[in-house]
């Protein structure tokens, strides 16, 4: 699996603590896209799913769940839905929550239909840059939130935290989440 960046303890990506993976590559590429640099397939780090499952088994107590956007997620799918089937047969209690710019109508055309079957919360849809949501777990009005499961519809009263910064020992930062 490719990813940008693994952010392991973010409560600004969904509902409570998340064990968040930006994955690299996006066919999509929405005009105005905050991550730019996840488009490229080619760049970016391989992880396999068994090191992700790792580092989730080692934060277990504290995750609520896992976040897996992008670029875009569905591109590659075989890994992501083995990633997401692999966490909901043996973590029970944590949810996934998976962002793509697929509606859901393109995630049945495409024959990605079975993901939804292994995730609680999903967020569709292209972003729209002249639709900058305030919140909501959601880059833009125009898309979509599901709550596919009682965990999901569970998790989706917890707080909205919309935004983080953290600094690395370099000095460096990163701010993630939603604008608020």
């Amino acid at each position: 699996m490719k990813f940008n960046y693994i952010l392991p303890k973010s409560v600004a990506n969904g509902p409570g603590t998340r064990y968040t993976l930006w994955l690299q590559g996006c066919s999509i590429q929405c005009p105005g896209c905050s991550n730019v640099d996840t488009w490229d397939p080619l760049g970016g780090q391989a992880v396999s799913i068994a090191e992700i499952l790792l580092h989730i088994e080692d934060m277990e107590e504290i995750l609520h769940g896992v976040r897996i956007t992008g670029g875009e997620p569905l591109d590659q799918f075989v890994e992501v839905y083995d990633l997401c089937d692999i966490i909901s047969k043996y973590y029970d209690r944590l949810s996934i929550f998976l962002t793509t710019g697929y509606t859901l109508d393109q995630i049945v055309d495409k024959d990605y239909k079975h993901i939804l079957d292994v995730i609680d919360i999903l967020c569709t849809g292209p972003f729209e840059k002249d639709k900058i949501c305030k919140g909501e777990w959601k880059g833009s009005s125009n898309q979509k939130l599901f709550f596919l499961t009682d965990l999901g519809k569970k998790q989706s009263m917890m707080p909205k935290i919309f935004k983080e910064i953290f600094i690395s020992s370099k000095g460096d930062s990163l701010e993630t989440g939603f604008t608020s």
